[in-house]
């Protein structure tokens, strides 16, 4: 695995961009890093599933509306109910269309999405969240596509304002069987909070992405959640999300 590795970042699409270099350094720490420490801490540890439905609906080519519910780890327990609508705005198509997917975001350059999510958290105060997140995608060797999402959450829990940053790298690839396509990916994400003025959770995770229809993704996925001082401090997630892509009519 290594010299496959060291040739990926040696390649001259990657060696000819720093920033897609440094981004593919970064997810391959992120990944591993978070693998060795899941091997040493194997205490404390819970495993949860958590299903997710988004739906997308297309207004034109650069905008469009989400609308999520879900199951989620990402509040004040490990136990959230999560509702949410965001706007995404996609700038600068790619070149190129290397994934096989309906998630027309993926195939530009930048994505900026605004948004608010409620949070029922079992037990505590339940959470308002204003969500900004800008999204960069970068063409690999081999088909790859490697994007970056920067995210920040201005979060009010019970009446105390925070915000969190978050840094999420994720490498992808589409394959062709016959008429059976799907695009498996690795993902790292590292979080810095205000209350604690520190990096206090990590996580990594892979899975795939399944087309089932023109207007649906099934996504399957493991994820490994390291969080400092949270209650358990580590969980493991097996997640689905079903995604659902309404496209405007043309006139």
């Amino acid at each position: 695995m290594t010299p496959l590795l060291h040739k990926l970042a040696r390649s001259p699409a990657v060696s000819s961009s720093p920033r897609a270099r440094w981004l593919l350094r970064f997810a391959l720490f992120e990944c591993l890093t978070a693998l060795l420490c899941s091997g040493l801490c194997a205490q404390q540890t819970q495993t949860s599933e958590f299903p997710e439905i988004d739906t997308y609906v297309g207004i034109t080519d650069r905008y469009r509306l989400m609308f999520l519910a879900a199951r989620s780890t990402d509040g004040s327990t490990v136990n959230s109910a999560e509702i949410g609508a965001n706007l995404d705005i996609n700038f600068r198509p790619l070149l190129r269309e290397t994934l096989r997917t309906n998630d027309s975001a993926k195939e530009n350059f930048l994505t900026f999405r605004i948004g608010y999510q409620f949070l029922n958290n079992v037990g505590k105060p339940d959470e308002n969240r204003v969500q900004l997140a800008l999204t960069s995608r970068f063409h690999l060797p081999w088909l790859l596509e490697l994007s970056e999402r920067n995210r920040f959450d201005l979060r009010v829990i019970g009446d105390q304002f925070s915000w969190r940053y978050r840094n999420c790298v994720t490498i992808e690839r589409s394959f062709l069987i016959k008429s059976f396509s799907f695009s498996p990916y690795a993902r790292g994400e590292i979080f810095y909070d205000s209350r604690s003025g520190s990096w206090s959770k990590n996580t990594y995770s892979f899975g795939a992405v399944f087309p089932i229809r023109k207007r649906l993704d099934l996504e399957g996925y493991y994820e490994r959640d390291n969080t400092t001082g949270g209650s358990p401090p580590r969980e493991n997630v097996i997640g689905t999300t079903l995604s659902i892509y309404l496209r405007r009519k043309a006139s």
